[in-house]
């Protein structure tokens, strides 16, 4: 099963404060995009429909965000669904993972593990991390797909090389464990460090073990203490 829940925002969103924003540049933001930041989601939604309507799989995506969440719209967990799936279809990537998410978890569409991989294979193979760490996980416990454990390493890979913490933490303990995969502690210690740095609690948590237990690493109870601080304090007051 994911390790983290996730239901990715709209394609190019980002979260500032409690209100979604477009991540794009003043200079070149479209007419929908700036209603959107404005909060004016009817006005998104007009300027949107008629480019979805012509085939771009941006704006298709946009608008099936707009009824994910019920933004301007009633919500709609069956039409982001349907727009999500159209965007899909032309190959959009961040339409793929949403539509992915929706058939694992079962909002909008008979909930189908199958179609949830297919979907994340599609997004993965387009570049999504989150993607590639969600399929990892699937080839791992066999949801959706034969268990396969040298496919789940191969995506977990991928991932951590976007620089993904949790793809890191995850493919950094099994090396540090031989799970599945020849032993590495020295790699593997590396990649939760890099986690770490990037204030994944499971892996400042496990930094902390790994220098209180001076097996893998050097034993050091200074370093013990303040990664299981920032642990600690990170899991209070979560990003």
């Amino acid at each position: 099963m994911r390790l983290i829940f996730a239901v990715a925002l709209v394609a190019a969103l980002a979260v500032g404060g409690a209100t979604p924003v477009l991540a794009q540049d003043d200079d070149t933001i479209g007419a929908g995009d700036q209603a959107f930041n404005d909060g004016d989601y009817a006005s998104a939604l007009k300027a949107w429909q008629p480019q979805a309507d012509a085939g771009d799989p941006d704006a298709m995506t946009k608008i099936g965000s707009l009824y994910y969440y019920g933004f301007g719209v009633g919500r709609s967990f069956k039409h982001a669904a349907e727009w999500y799936e159209k965007a899909a279809q032309l190959g959009f990537v961040q339409a793929q993972f949403n539509l992915a998410n929706m058939y694992y978890d079962g909002n909008g569409v008979d909930r189908d593990r199958k179609q949830a991989a297919r979907w994340y294979t599609a997004a993965a193979q387009g570049g999504s991390a989150k993607a590639q760490f969600y399929l990892a996980q699937m080839y791992e416990e066999g949801e959706g797909v034969d268990e396969n454990q040298e496919t789940a390493l191969q995506w977990y890979q991928k991932a951590a090389d976007q620089e993904m913490p949790a793809a890191q933490y995850a493919l950094g303990n099994k090396l540090i464990n031989g799970d599945h995969v020849e032993a590495d502690p020295t790699k593997g210690s590396d990649l939760v460090l890099k986690a770490a740095e990037q204030k994944y609690v499971q892996a400042q948590i496990l930094m902390g073990q790994l220098y209180w237990r001076g097996k893998v690493l050097p034993k050091n109870l200074i370093e013990a203490y303040v990664w299981s601080s920032q642990a600690k304090d990170n899991a209070k007051n979560p990003r």
